[in-house]
């Protein structure tokens, strides 16, 4: 059987640290090589990176306010000589900036079919940096670049149905997988406890994320301080960079920032833990969720994303109506109170149910489903002519 080549173009992917670029390398392991030959055209690592596939390099520019993710510049003829000698046989588009658009309107124009992924809510995020004027616009693009393939992939059925009721055709739901192996319980580290805990016996709030507005950070501290009047020795670790981290340090130094954790060593950060909080609003998915369950931690969220899909109120974790504030340290205190080695241990169950062997036989399924649209199509313009 010879091998389906695809193409796939993205602003990030590993070494950068977040939820898109770890999910897709994550799917793109888990795609059998016997079946799929990968091409990746990406903006260049910023760091030492060495490639484990086949990888075209392009420009990138920062993005403002966001300074660890770049932009891909415009690059029609790096991904049209990049295409002569791959010749992709389907293209998927993970992230919608010019350099997707770039291969969006190459494909077009060589009929190549077409699956894009919407991972990000900029518009929303435009909000909280003091740009909401902006968020018709954005959103007003990203539709026009969407429904110009032959369909969206996104990760939670909440954001499809705000897909389908803003007009993108197509929307089809593809959720992240987590890596079990990785994230285990397992790992918990006595020695990092002690350095969080000292000599004490308290507990420890942890979050992982970039320290941003986009994130609602100040619900996490505003959250940890009411905990601490029940439980004075509760320590929150906030894993994470950002342009909040600053002034996060400067007015609570008893938070422990630990930085930007990767590989095993974030894994250690999760499985040392006690309780994960994650009061962001602007997720698509919120692919920490999923990893601090599969660490054997009950999370507390608003009901929405990957928490919607996969926490269970009272059994894994605790869940509070969207911009709910009041209720999500409810839900907090609920869960500080209740059996935390009982319910992470039923997180770490749920969270086994998720493999990214599941995620990616969908992926190859919403692609055999295109490639056979195009071949009919193709053969109706064959019939046409005749």
């Amino acid at each position: 059987m010879s091998q389906l080549r695809i193409s796939i173009i993205t602003e990030t992917y590993v070494p950068d640290v977040n939820g898109v670029a770890n999910s897709l390398r994550q799917l793109i392991s888990a795609l059998d090589p016997e079946r799929f030959h990968i091409q990746l055209i990406r903006t260049r690592p910023r760091s030492d990176w060495k490639p484990e596939i086949e990888e075209v390099w392009c420009r990138g520019v920062t993005i403002p306010m966001y300074p660890d993710l770049q932009i891909g510049l415009p690059a029609p003829n790096t991904i049209r000589d990049a295409w002569e000698r791959f010749q992709p046989e389907f293209v998927f588009i993970a992230t919608e900036g010019p350099l997707g658009n770039s291969a969006l309107k190459l494909a077009r124009q060589r009929n190549i079919p077409v699956l894009s992924a919407f991972h990000t809510n900029f518009h929303r995020y435009s909000s909280y940096y003091g740009m909401g004027w902006i968020k018709t616009l954005t959103l007003n693009w990203l539709r026009r670049f969407h429904n110009r393939t032959a369909g969206t992939l996104v990760p939670s059925e909440e954001v499809a149905r705000f897909l389908r009721q803003s007009r993108f055709n197509n929307v089809d739901v593809l959720p992240h997988g987590v890596d079990c192996t990785l994230f285990h319980p397992r790992r918990r580290s006595p020695a990092l406890r002690q350095q969080w805990l000292g000599d004490g016996d308290g507990k420890v709030m942890l979050y992982v994320g970039r320290i941003a507005a986009e994130k609602n950070i100040p619900l996490v501290l505003k959250t940890w301080s009411a905990l601490k009047q029940s439980q004075p020795n509760l320590t929150l670790v906030m894993v994470g960079d950002g342009p909040l981290k600053a002034e996060v340090q400067q007015q609570y130094p008893q938070v422990i920032l630990a930085g930007v954790q990767t590989g095993e060593a974030l894994a250690r950060h999760y499985a040392s833990a006690d309780l994960f909080v994650f009061p962001s609003l602007t997720e698509t998915f919120g692919l920490v969720t999923l990893e601090a369950m599969a660490s054997g931690l009950p999370v507390v969220a608003f009901d929405m994303a990957a928490a919607h899909m996969h926490v269970t109120s009272g059994k894994d974790g605790e869940l509070a109506a969207p911009d709910d504030e009041s209720g999500f340290i409810e839900a907090s205190q609920r869960m500080l109170d209740a059996d935390l080695v009982k319910a992470g241990h039923r997180a770490r169950t749920t969270a086994e149910a998720i493999s990214w062997e599941c995620i990616a036989a969908e992926f190859v399924g919403h692609i055999e489903r295109q490639l056979e649209r195009c071949d009919e199509q193709n053969r109706l313009i064959r019939r046409r002519m005749v």
